[in-house]
């Protein structure tokens, strides 16, 4: 069973170093009981929920993917994106030099976007590297006994607005200072802000499956040129071959489920804490889950080979080169 570890609670002052660390090995525990965080992405599977179920479009002949219900506005995504490195070449150029290491283990990235017609917030929820239960209980004890803990990554805890203008989304008028974190955070997020919000499930996919064809196991679609904006930002090139699978649930929102594969090229993919991303990657296998309601996809899984760089703004550049595995999960809920 995995974990998060980000920043052990601070444990009350006069207490022994023996109960220190005996409530920092509990707390780190309860930490581990991951099933217990309904704030996990549930695996794929289960009933399509009832309010959804008559909005499938379903029969004998296939599944049609719909493009004709009205895209709501007030909506809540929370993507937990999730990258596991498998002995992977970093090599990070900065002012003090270069370092070259090889990586192994799992990151992931828990983000907040909220929209409510025209105004957005982005809240980054967790940054970090995932460890194991033996690990974790090893890190709280040698924080209780004074050993430094873990930075937290600067962004956790920052939280971003925008409003969408005439102009495109911008910055909303403001008085005072602003926190390091955040301003660091909006500077990264919005010269790429409208694409993510494609990416995340703020906006319909420019690019979705025709509304006249009916999908049944085995069916294929390639995807070159623009079309590859259905899985990609704009700038992406190369070739992707898509093979239906299944009607199969997610969180009870009714999805088609197919197999990915295929060579691409990337350029500027934002993450939800303002990194980009360009370069070369092929897709040795993957699964994607897209909404059989609106032009979303919900979940992705991919084992990757990777040759990109990765930054954010004018800071410290990366290059990884090797095997990647990827998965990105969007807790999509209409409020309205």
């Amino acid at each position: 069973m995995k974990c998060l570890v980000f920043v052990l609670p601070l444990l009350a002052l006069g207490l022994t170093s023996c109960d220190k660390a005996k409530k920092a090995v509990e707390a780190a525990r309860d930490k581990i009981e991951g099933a217990k965080d309904s704030s996990l992405p549930k695996p794929p599977g289960g009933d399509v929920a009832s309010t959804f179920v008559a909005q499938v479009d379903t029969a004998a002949e296939g599944v049609r993917f719909r493009r004709d219900l009205p895209f709501p506005t007030d909506i809540e995504v929370r993507v937990t994106q999730r990258t596991t490195f498998h002995n992977t070449r970093r090599i990070t150029t900065s002012a003090l030099g270069t370092e070259k290491v090889s990586v192994d283990g799992a990151f992931e990235l828990i983000g907040l976007f909220e929209r409510s017609g025209t105004n957005l917030s982005v809240t980054v929820e967790k940054a970090g590297k995932v460890v194991d239960s033996k690990e974790a209980v090893e890190k709280a004890k040698a924080s209780a006994q004074g050993d430094p803990a873990a930075e937290p990554s600067q962004m956790v805890g920052a939280r971003v607005e925008f409003e969408q203008t005439r102009d495109g989304w911008q910055l909303p008028a403001r008085k005072g200072a602003v926190a390091f974190n955040r301003k660091l955070l909006e500077q990264d997020l919005l010269p790429n802000l409208s694409g993510m919000l494609v990416q995340y499930g703020l906006v319909p996919r420019k690019q979705w499956f025709s509304s006249s064809k009916r999908w049944i196991a085995g069916d294929k679609l390639v995807l070159e040129g623009d079309s590859l904006a259905l899985l990609f930002e704009n700038g992406a090139s190369g070739k992707v071959t898509l093979t239906y699978e299944v009607s199969e649930a997610l969180d009870g929102h009714p999805c088609g489920r197919f197999g990915v594969q295929g060579d691409v090229s990337i350029k500027n993919e934002t993450s939800l804490d303002g990194s980009n991303e360009t370069g070369e990657l092929t897709i040795q296998s993957g699964k994607i889950w897209c909404s059989l309601l609106h032009p979303l996809v919900l979940r992705e899984e991919y084992q990757t080979v990777r040759t990109v760089t990765q930054g954010q703004g004018n800071g410290p550049k990366q290059k990884i080169q090797g095997a990647i595995d990827q998965l990105r999960v969007r807790q999509w809920k209409d409020r309205s």
